[in-house]
């Protein structure tokens, strides 16, 4: 996969992810650079501090995909929802006031390190109102929350790419999100013998079939 590709679905992914952590017109307020700041200014501040937290994920992510590096880097698991990372991420922060001098997004990262231990997944990854784990209940579930939808396809498009040697292929760089998502899904909802799928594996199926690579 080009550099050029990755940095693409990368900067999707971040797009996506947005989609769900932005308020409706306001953008994020810049939060404090150190940690015992940082934890004292969301107490009152959880919305920017959640929008942190998922732009320090967003980091790991870019990295160990775009620069192929990064292995002592962890990145949320799935199956964690944003809002449920970031109260546990700043309960720890409040726990460990030995971390309040660094840096808060090496502080976050120490977090996660510590509550999660580089799991990919927890439980069958599925979140609480995301897109359900199986195939088939997540076409079902697109109809009504397609930002979701697209936000899971860029995210299993970035993890592609993040696998060396993936035997899995990925759609053209000239392919637009809302065209992969469509796509796919219509791809889906004719082949029913994916509904047992994992999620996940469904939609590389999808992938693999729409735009062959081998």
């Amino acid at each position: 996969m080009s550099k050029v590709m990755a940095s693409k679905w990368t900067a999707l992914l971040l797009g996506c992810i947005a989609l769900n952590t932005a308020t409706a017109s306001h953008a994020a307020n810049s939060t404090p650079d150190k940690t015992g700041a940082f934890v004292a200014y969301c107490t009152g501040h959880f919305t920017d501090c959640k929008s942190k937290i998922v732009e320090v994920d967003v980091a790991v992510l870019a990295t160990k995909v775009l620069a192929k590096k990064g292995a002592d880097l962890c990145a949320i698991p799935k199956g964690v929802g944003n809002d449920v990372a970031t109260k546990e991420i700043l309960l720890w922060l409040g726990d460990h006031k030995n971390v309040h001098a660094m840096a808060t997004e090496d502080a976050i990262q120490a977090a996660v390190k510590a509550l999660w231990h580089c799991k990919l997944q927890i439980g069958d990854g599925a979140e609480p109102g995301g897109p359900p784990a199986k195939t088939g209940p997540f076409v079902v579930y697109c109809v009504t929350h397609y930002v979701n939808c697209a936000n899971e396809m860029v995210a299993v498009s970035v993890s592609i790419m993040a696998t060396e040697h993936s035997k899995h292929c990925l759609p053209p760089d000239s392919v637009e999100t809302k065209e992969m998502t469509v796509a796919a899904l219509g791809w889906l909802g004719q082949h029913r013998e994916a509904y047992n799928l994992n999620t996940e594996d469904g939609i590389k199926a999808a992938f693999d079939h729409l735009w062959p690579c081998h």
